[in-house]
């Protein structure tokens, strides 16, 4: 098999595989206040106060394990 076809269908495989874990991050219960928005490298959590809030929260603190 061409080196070639391996590397593109890898790259393929890897982005659906990205695409579902995104898809299964944004689908978790957060803390009130708490939002998940896709970005290009993932997802990102938005909040007020959202540093301090991982320190005493454990889904947030666990988000993404």
């Amino acid at each position: 098999m061409n080196t070639d076809r391996m590397n593109a269908r890898a790259g393929v495989l890897a982005e659906r595989r990205a695409e579902q874990l995104r898809d299964q991050l944004m689908a978790t219960d957060l803390a009130t206040g708490v939002r998940i928005e896709r970005s290009d490298g993932g997802v990102t959590l938005i909040g007020r106060n959202l540093r301090r809030r991982m320190l005493d929260d454990a889904r947030l603190r666990n988000f993404g394990r």
